[in-house]
């Protein structure tokens, strides 16, 4: 079977391979760490701060008004998860399709709820 490699690695394929990298560093039971575990060593190792979060995997998202009312022009909302925007949404708070707001991922560009909510 031959792979495509113009499509990015899944998720399992991405951390697989960095499994594999920490086991050619030394580390032959990366496999059976906790994931607490791993951030202590991550934290250990001197690379990060002792008080070094790992970003979550969670998707987070503002919106804003696409026609602002008076007081709110440009106002930022959030950040929510996907599954409290996507109740907003399927309750049309943002109107039938979403018309009403522009969304993005938190630090992405806006655009319009079919574009960036999947």
């Amino acid at each position: 079977m031959e792979v495509d490699k113009t499509t990015a690695p899944t998720d399992i394929e991405h951390i697989t391979h960095l499994a594999s990298s920490l086991m050619a560093l030394g580390d032959p039971d990366i496999y059976s760490k906790t994931y607490e575990e791993i951030v202590r060593s991550v934290r250990s190792s001197g690379i990060v701060s002792q008080e070094w979060e790992p970003p979550s995997a969670d998707v987070k998202y503002e919106y804003k008004w696409s026609t602002p009312e008076v007081g709110q022009a440009d106002q930022t909302f959030g950040p929510f998860g996907e599954d409290e925007l996507k109740s907003w949404y399927n309750a049309s708070y943002f109107g039938p399709v979403g018309e009403k707001v522009k969304v993005r991922r938190v630090g992405g560009d806006w655009g319009n709820w079919d574009d960036i909510v999947q």
